[in-house]
């Protein structure tokens, strides 16, 4: 299945910040935490809801584009703030379902639920192959970025 550029590109820097300091094998092993070789809705959701704990720092329910390209940072070490202001921004016009420029838990729920949803198919648990693919743009739009 092919990936549209764009969204390929944004979708490799943005959608998890996790995904800079853990491979593809170690971050699925970790969402697995039953060890039964595939991830379930709740082991997701339970995901989630750590990753955006992680990323509101302040713990008041919202994640800002600075939070986001903050923790951006620390996984990419060196990379100029500029571009991970892009990325956080070409990110939240993915996520940002009310465009109030914040992220709530429920805002990143319905992303990442979209993905899930997508790629565990019709018995909703999601393998590891399914997990190298890149959802299409009916199951997530590819942003004008810039």
């Amino acid at each position: 299945m092919s990936r549209p550029a764009p969204l390929a590109s944004c979708r490799l820097l943005a959608l998890s910040s996790a995904a800079f300091a853990e491979t593809r094998d170690e971050r699925f092993r970790r969402i697995d935490v039953d060890r039964d070789g595939v991830i379930s809705h709740d082991e997701h959701s339970g995901n989630v809801e750590a990753e955006f704990r992680k990323l509101d720092t302040d713990g008041d329910g919202a994640v800002t584009v600075e939070d986001y390209a903050a923790e951006l940072g620390r996984k990419t070490p060196g990379a100029p703030r500029v571009a991970l202001l892009s990325v956080a921004r070409c990110f939240f016009r993915i996520v940002d379902g009310n465009g109030d420029g914040k992220l709530s838990l429920a805002e990143m729920r319905s992303f990442e639920d979209r993905i899930f949803k997508w790629l565990a198919g019709s018995d909703g648990r999601m393998t590891l192959e399914e997990s190298e693919q890149g959802p299409p743009p009916e199951v997530i739009p590819v942003p004008v970025c810039n």
